[in-house]
């Protein structure tokens, strides 16, 4: 399997009002698929993610006492000319580094994922996988990369 750093670039923090990031404060426009995470406060004051793709809001994510969500989803390109796949989900408690490894039918690129607001994390690359697998201290899950969603015209 390949490895490589992710393609989003070096683990970043965002964080609501942070200085010197493009768009809207606490908004992160990921380079390859153009897809959006904005932070929010969900209840009790716990940061929020909001994932939105061209057809709109595709999940919010609220980090739990109850249960954590490692992996909330994938996506890929389709059939579109533009290649990429992207994951992302919560950090476990007590791990900062996620490994995120995307497969395809004969090849798979681990990636080392961004951490977003010390609660979440996400991981884009260039080219299209079917599953993905992310690895954090002992934790383990593995989803289905789904294609986008078609944008909705009317």
């Amino acid at each position: 399997m390949l490895d490589e750093r992710s393609c989003t670039g070096p683990p970043v923090i965002l964080t609501t009002g942070e200085p010197g990031e493009p768009g809207e404060p606490g908004e992160l426009r990921l380079p390859l698929s153009g897809w959006l995470l904005r932070l929010a406060r969900g209840s009790e004051g716990r940061p929020a993610l909001e994932v939105h793709g061209p057809a709109g809001l595709i999940d919010v994510s609220v980090p739990s006492t109850l249960s954590v969500s490692p992996v909330r989803g994938g996506r890929h390109s389709g059939r579109s000319p533009r290649r990429w796949s992207l994951a992302w989900g919560q950090l476990p408690p007590g791990a900062d580094v996620v490994e995120v490894s995307f497969r395809g039918w004969r090849r798979g690129l681990s990636v080392q994922a961004c951490t977003v607001a010390d609660a979440f994390w996400v991981a884009e690359v260039g080219a299209r996988f079917r599953s993905v697998t992310c690895t954090a201290g002992s934790i383990r899950r593995t989803v289905r990369v789904l294609r986008e969603p078609p944008v909705r015209v009317g």
